[in-house]
């Protein structure tokens, strides 16, 4: 059940002490209280996966190309 006002319009569960501000790079808006948007983390975070990923294929690709050479 929900709570209603006097106008019949449903109320927020949200407090007037809970803030949000928005974020410069995404416009996200977030609570107040985290350190930083949670979708511009994730964002970097991925970034880092794919950057580590492709570091990892580099060095693959290089022992490979030796790897033949030397058997050949």
């Amino acid at each position: 059940m929900s709570d209603q006002t006097a106008t019949g319009q449903t109320a927020t569960k949200q407090t007037a002490t809970e803030q949000t501000v928005r974020c410069d790079r995404c416009a996200h808006r977030y609570p107040a209280a985290e350190e930083g948007c949670p979708r511009c983390r994730s964002i970097r975070r991925t970034n880092a996966v794919i950057v580590a990923l492709l570091v990892m294929l580099v060095i693959l690709a290089l022992v490979g190309w030796v790897g033949t050479l030397v058997l050949t």
